[in-house]
């Protein structure tokens, strides 16, 4: 999750701000950045474990809602749904596994938009 990396990151960058205002007697300064990184924090750990479902989940990971469900059946997610329940199947969002990109190759972009544009069919 590279969203809730950066901001995470934010949120050291603030609780270093605010060493840094204290160092020059801001404490007022400091507490305000303080509180604001707590409430980042806690609205990063309340979206954690809210409950998504398969097609919500598959927006969120990359992965299609059949695959979410079948790592749910294998065990691979939490089934957060009471033992023996048939319901719909709802995964925490700190548990989604996250579909890993394709690394972008330059020169094979770089050869089919060239020979895209000089009229070579692709093959």
């Amino acid at each position: 999750m590279g969203r809730r990396h950066a901001v995470e990151g934010c949120v050291g960058a603030f609780r270093a701000k605010a060493e840094d205002l204290r160092q020059f007697g801001a404490e007022e300064q400091a507490r305000t950045l303080e509180w604001a990184a707590s409430q980042i924090e806690l609205a990063l750990r309340d979206a954690s474990q809210e409950l998504l479902t398969l097609d919500q989940a598959a927006k969120e990971s990359g992965f299609h809602p059949e695959s979410l469900g079948r790592m749910v059946r294998e065990g691979k997610i939490t089934d957060t749904r009471p033992a023996g329940s048939r319901g719909q199947v709802l995964i925490r969002r700190a548990d989604l596994p996250i579909k890993a990109k394709r690394p972008h190759n330059h020169v094979t972009t770089d050869v089919v938009e060239l020979a895209s544009r000089l009229g070579i069919p692709r093959g």
